[in-house]
């Protein structure tokens, strides 16, 4: 069988595609209703999927032109250097074409849905046939999960909740202390408001995309995160509730959902607290790990739950988990010394040598620079729930401490000695080692 030329198979791929995904569409959810119309000329819904799907396809088959540019359009992005520089560079784009027609198609129809919602969201004259056409379209290529509709097609929803063209959302030319205005002269302006109607119909699209296993596993987390960043959107679009909704439905990684509290953390504390809690508790070990991984982030905006999230993560049993726990709480001897103590004491006691070690670095020495004489018995704690090969920095801690504070140099070695008169001994051959003098004040 002679090989297809790959934009013939990329056309084909496409047009069954853009069929697919507008037929689902309308299938498991009534559309959206236009954000924009004439007075004059209301908006006419389709009565069902397969007239849509006549239309869709009609349109798409007639405009050729239009699906070359937008091949053009993807190839000028996605082509491969290799296939740029072969011998016979249309031979080999031919052949990646065809080998690569599925992501390609894809890509194209995001662009499609691209165009079909420019021309509806035209202020001057909506067209809400394409309304329709469009709205199917993003909604069907996103109920199917995939990473390319995840990361091409979120712009779009955004332009539908403000109403406008894609590509001009009305973001604000406020600058920060992070930029430098072109012109100083130039005030500064709040951007606009979501457009009513265009929330209703972003809020059908989400609610839409909760129905379906893959879009709600694998599209609406990252769609939810990126919508906790904006002020307006975020309570417009109830983000936060659908943020909730998503963690207690889901038994995966919720991690998208966890950035998503973080976020949220500048401009809504109360509902980010009840995400980042809920995210704590959750049972993936993903997500849970995501929150330990974030503690110091969480520690500059609001200490007091960064310190709640941390005692809720301290019974963990995944070691992983521990050991960041345990790299945030070594951060705390810089700061507060009766927060670190005790849970120090904690992560010691568990035993895990990865987060001891990562406790000795990150906090123990900041602790000793303040307390030489070691009151909480932290060196000797150490010392006795460490393995052999975790000794080596704890040990030189101890030396030091015997060069600083002789009397609690000495109170380290005796509560060493009366715990485990081997580790004792394996403690004075190190000190001996390291600083005879030292060793002279055992």
């Amino acid at each position: 069988m002679p090989r297809r030329e790959g934009k013939a198979l990329v056309w084909q791929v496409t047009d069954e595609r853009l069929k697919h995904a507008v037929s689902q569409a309308f299938d498991i959810a009534p559309l959206p209703n236009p954000p924009l119309e004439l007075p004059d000329f209301p908006a006419i819904p389709p009565t069902n999927s397969e007239s849509l799907v006549r239309q869709a396809a009609g349109i798409f088959a007639i405009d050729r032109q239009g699906f070359n540019m937008k091949l053009a359009e993807v190839c000028e992005l996605h082509l491969p250097n290799h296939v740029r520089q072969s011998i016979d560079p249309i031979e080999a784009e031919s052949e990646w074409l065809a080998t690569n027609s599925e992501p390609i198609a894809e890509r194209i129809l995001a662009l499609q849905a691209r165009d079909w919602l420019a021309v509806a969201l035209d202020e001057n004259v909506p067209d809400t046939d394409r309304w329709y056409l469009g709205s199917s379209l993003l909604v069907g290529l996103a109920l199917d999960g995939s990473e390319i509709a995840r990361d091409d097609c979120y712009y779009l929803l955004e332009a539908i909740a403000y109403a406008v063209t894609p590509g001009n959302l009305p973001y604000s030319n406020v600058t920060g202390h992070h930029q430098i205005a072109w012109e100083p002269e130039i005030t500064k302006s709040n951007p606009l408001p979501p457009h009513p109607a265009g929330v209703m119909a972003a809020t059908t699209i989400l609610d839409t995309l909760s129905m379906k296993p893959e879009s709600s596993a694998k599209i609406l987390p990252k769609w939810l995160e990126n919508l906790s960043v904006s002020l307006h959107l975020c309570p417009t679009l109830s983000i936060p509730s659908r943020v909730i909704d998503g963690l207690g439905q889901t038994d995966d990684d919720s991690s998208p959902f966890v950035r998503a509290g973080l976020q949220m953390l500048s401009h809504s504390l109360e509902e980010a607290t009840d995400i980042l809690v809920a995210s704590a508790d959750h049972r993936s070990v993903g997500t849970r790990r995501t929150v330990a991984e974030n503690l110091s982030r969480i520690h500059a905006q609001e200490n007091t739950l960064a310190l709640t999230l941390a005692d809720r993560l301290s019974s963990e049993k995944d070691e992983s988990i521990q050991t960041l726990c345990a790299s945030y709480v070594g951060g705390l001897a810089r700061f507060s010394e009766e927060e670190f103590v005790t849970r120090a004491q904690s992560i010691i006691a568990k035993g895990n040598q990865k987060a001891i070690q990562r406790l000795v670095e990150s906090g123990l020495r900041d602790y000793l620079s303040t307390n030489p004489t070691d009151p909480a018995q932290l060196l000797s704690s150490a010392w006795l729930s460490s393995s052999e090969i975790g000794r080596s920095r704890i040990g030189n801690l101890i030396v030091e401490q015997a060069r600083v504070s002789p009397e609690g140099f000495r109170e380290t070695c005796e509560k060493v000695r009366k715990s485990d008169i081997e580790s004792f001994d394996n403690l004075a051959s190190w000190v001996k080692m390291r600083n005879p003098e030292a060793y002279q004040l055992l």
